[in-house]
C-alpha cells in the first residue's frame, strides 16, 4: 500500500475527531462549533482508533463506527419525526433525509476512486487499493456523525422545545483490544 495513502487514512481519522462543524455548500450543515467530546459512539471508539493499524483493523474499525452512525441517524429521524403531526411536514423530514442520504452516498463513492487506479477505465479491470474500503466507510461515518450532531444542536438543544436528545448508542466502540 502506498504510504501517501496510509497517511492520508490517518489523516482522515485524526480530522474527524479533530473537526466539530461541518462547512458545506449544500446546505446541510452550517459551521458551528458543536463540542463533539461528550457523544457515546465517539467515546466508545476513541480507543479503536490509537490502536488500529493494519488494513483489516482499520477497515472492521470503519464499517463498525459507520454503523453505529447509521443507527444514530436512523434514531434523531425517529425522534424528529415524533414533532411533526402533520403529513407534508413528514415528508419534508423524510426528503431531508434521503437528500443527506444520496449526498453521503456520492462522497463515499469519490473517496472509493480517490483509492483507485485512476489510469484505468472505471470497471471490472481497475484496481483499488486495500484502504479503499475503510476511506469510503469513514467518509460515510463521519459525514453522518457531523449531520446527527448538527442536528442535536439544532433540535435538541437547551432553549429547544423539542426536549433533550437521549442517544441510542450503548455499545463499546470496536473493542479491537478484545479481538486480539
Amino acid at each position: 500500500m502506498n504510504s501517501g495513502k496510509v497517511i492520508s487514512l490517518l489523516c482522515l481519522i485524526l480530522f474527524m475527531f479533530s473537526t466539530s462543524g461541518c462547512t458545506a455548500s449544500s446546505g446541510f450543515a452550517r459551521e458551528s462549533d458543536i463540542g463533539t467530546s461528550d457523544n457515546p459512539i465517539d467515546l466508545a471508539f476513541s480507543k479503536d482508533f490509537e490502536t488500529a493499524s493494519a488494513t483489516p483493523e482499520l477497515n472492521y474499525l470503519a464499517n463498525t463506527y459507520l454503523d453505529a452512525w447509521k443507527s444514530e441517524w436512523d434514531h434523531i429521524f425517529v425522534e424528529l419525526m415524533k414533532q411533526y403531526q402533520f403529513q407534508e411536514d413528514k415528508n419534508t423530514v423524510q426528503e431531508y433525509k434521503r437528500s443527506y442520504e444520496g449526498f453521503i452516498e456520492q462522497a463515499s463513492e469519490l473517496a472509493w476512486i480517490d483509492w483507485s487506479d485512476n489510469s484505468a477505465e472505471p470497471g471490472k479491470d481497475r484496481t483499488v487499493g486495500t484502504g479503499a474500503i475503510s476511506a469510503s466507510a469513514m467518509e460515510e461515518a463521519v459525514l453522518l456523525r457531523k449531520q446527527v450532531l448538527y442536528l442535536i444542536e439544532k433540535y435538541y438543544s437547551e432553549a429547544s422545545d423539542y426536549g433533550e436528545y437521549i442517544y441510542q448508542y450503548e455499545g463499546n466502540g470496536a473493542e479491537l483490544n478484545t479481538a486480539n
